[in-house]
């Protein structure tokens, strides 16, 4: 098993016992929350980096990775004091066969450019985990800070790969060279949350969370063209997200819908990581 397959495996399951953590234990005034989420959700990798493709020396290049991670996860999260009021966050979801592109763009002297690469089908799963706690209030409204890790672990499958030289195609294959990717995300977020009651046993609640800097991390590992080598690349980013919540309470239990969304912008166009998600979720809070 690679070493990508291990870690993935690893939070995983941390993240399983996250969750289960917090259906079966309750702190005093705490609040918990179990949820289905259904997300769309489409991330880019884009890195400069001097290569060759038919040269014996390095020319300026550029690689892109696209990825649809779309999928369903379960969710779990408690909310409770300890000094100042936290909520803890871990959610997961199974692996599911999507599709994925990564392609080489080479910039010649001659002026010609190739492009080579392949697009195919993958296995991905994904899993966050975040811890938020309360820094302000005033009213209703509150201010948050806390840190999300996000981690998408993906191996590729038979790829259908192209050749073309000045945007024409020279050479078409099917390819089952292995390769497997790890994306991380590290928020360091800053947020305000505001909560409304409506009456007749209904509420509301709107959040809204930015991170200024973040890292997003991209591990590939080729064993088939480069054994033993983990090829790491960095981009900073920031993201912004919000969420919309409304929900009916019943005695001590609620059942809340909620829609938010997030998306990533980049501060330097040679290492950058584009994500946009939209996610809709059903959960029973207590």
């Amino acid at each position: 098993m690679s070493g990508v397959k291990r870690i993935i495996r690893v939070l995983c399951v941390l993240c399983v016992l996250c969750v289960l953590c917090v259906l079966c234990v309750e702190p005093a005034g705490a609040q918990i929350l179990v949820g289905v989420e259904a997300r769309r959700d489409r991330f880019t990798y884009h890195f400069d980096n001097p290569s060759s493709f038919d040269t014996p020396f390095l020319v300026p290049h550029f690689f892109e990775q696209r990825y649809v991670a779309d999928n369903v996860w379960l969710t779990g999260s408690a909310s409770y004091v300890a000094g100042i009021r936290w909520v803890t966050l871990a959610a997961v979801t199974p692996q599911r066969t999507s599709t994925a592109d990564d392609y080489d763009t080479f910039f010649n002297p001659d002026g010609t450019v190739f492009v080579s690469g392949t697009t195919g089908g993958i296995s991905i799963r994904s899993m966050r985990i975040s811890q938020r706690g309360e820094v302000a209030r005033r009213g209703a409204a509150a201010l948050v800070s806390g840190y999300r890790l996000r981690l998408d672990g993906s191996e590729f499958h038979l790829g259908h790969k192209t050749v073309t030289r000045n945007g024409v195609l020279i050479e078409a294959s099917d390819v089952t060279t292995r390769e497997t990717t790890s994306s991380q995300l590290h928020e360091f977020l800053f947020g305000v949350t505001a909560a409304f009651d409506l009456g007749n046993h209904w509420g509301a609640s709107v959040d809204t969370e930015v991170s200024p800097v973040a890292l997003g991390r991209l591990l590939v590992q080729l064993p088939d063209k480069y054994p033993g080598r983990n090829l790491v690349f960095r981009a900073t980013v920031g993201t912004v997200s919000s969420q919309a919540t409304l929900a009916r309470h019943f005695g001590d239990w609620a059942l809340a819908f909620s829609l938010d969304g997030g998306r990533t912008w980049s501060y330097r166009s040679t290492a950058t990581l584009s994500r946009r998600d939209l996610g809709l979720r059903l959960a029973i809070t207590r």
